[in-house]
């Protein structure tokens, strides 16, 4: 009995010895990133910095593959079914990890199924209004609407966008009446929302910040705690008295949930690194990007357990849950 124990411990250390072994060497040739989205946007450009940042920390090319359709569910059934030795990660954001699973029927958990490495950037929500709403700021707009009795038209850029959700509920739970205007993309609604066919639309502020500064729209509100360097003039959601109306466009790096711990370890540590860069924070600017970090991968993945649970909450309250 004395001598199997002691082989058991043997090969115990054995195994010990060589995940460490694995994440000293890791990585030893090209690793992919896939992205659930197609090139040009939000979580193309966060994935293609953090990228160019770990090719040059790991030494290794960091190649990016877009693998858009049905609202990143291809792209992260992908993730996790690839091999889990930290060559194959995933660029998950908050509608595969937090909105996906309770409007989808998933044939994979992306809290379960995917390990949280390390977060990557997160870029606030702006509501911006036809120049015809009444008031300056949103909550002179609801004020208003509140005092007609009247239903106000609400486009949405995509139905799995976390606006749509955060909105909906946000508006029923004031006494506001909305009629809800869908569109395929940011930039049909954006149109949309120009020739008055809608009332109010939640976006990006890099996107809508030319238009609300040539005077073509008002910036009513960013949904987020601090105010937007891009519009530094347009209040905050807590400022207007609606502290429960933050949504950001955040994302980080995930890989297969059987990932070793010493690649997950040395590839936070190299993602950390990489958005501190001085030229990573400089063209995050721009677009009204921030790097976010966390301690560890603990750290991050109990931040996106929490938004999961929080976005089901408000997916629940808008009445847009899946059946």
């Amino acid at each position: 009995m004395v001598r199997i124990s002691f082989r058991c411990f043997l090969l115990t250390c054995a195994v010990c010895f060589a995940a460490l072994a694995q994440g000293a060497e890791f990585p030893e040739r090209p690793v992919r990133l896939i992205i659930p989205y197609p090139p040009g946007g939000a979580s193309d450009f966060g994935g293609r910095l953090v990228g160019a940042g770990l090719t040059e920390i790991l030494g290794q090319q960091i190649v990016v593959d877009n693998r858009p359709g049905a609202s990143g569910l291809i792209a992260t059934e992908l993730a996790v079914r690839a091999d889990p030795n930290g060559y194959t990660l995933f660029l998950g954001n908050v509608n595969t990890q937090a909105i996906n699973p309770h409007i989808q029927r998933m044939k994979v958990d992306p809290i379960k199924d995917l390990v949280a490495i390390a977060p990557v950037v997160s870029i606030p929500t702006m509501i911006v209004g036809h120049l015809s709403v009444k008031g300056n700021t949103l909550k002179e707009f609801l004020d208003d609407a509140l005092r007609s009795k009247r239903e106000i038209r609400y486009g949405t850029a995509t139905l799995a966008s976390p606006g749509r959700f955060i909105m909906v509920a946000f508006l029923k739970s004031r006494g506001v009446k909305v009629l809800e205007v869908p569109y395929n993309g940011a930039g049909p609604a954006t149109t949309a929302l120009l020739a008055g066919e809608t009332e109010i639309l939640s976006v990006t502020p890099a996107s809508i910040a030319g238009l609300v500064k040539a005077g073509k729209l008002k910036a009513l509100a960013v949904a987020a705690t601090s105010r937007t360097p891009l519009m530094p003039d347009v209040p905050t959601m807590p400022e207007l008295g609606y502290p429960e109306v933050i949504m950001s466009q955040w994302n980080g790096v995930f890989g297969p949930a059987a990932t070793p711990r010493a690649v997950v370890l040395k590839l936070h540590k190299a993602i950390t690194s990489a958005m501190k860069q001085e030229q990573i924070i400089q063209r995050l600017k721009p677009a009204a990007a921030e790097a976010v970090f966390s301690q560890s991968p603990e750290e991050y993945a109990a931040y996106v357990r929490g938004e999961n649970a929080r976005w089901g909450k408000i997916i629940r309250d808008s009445g847009l849950a899946a059946k």
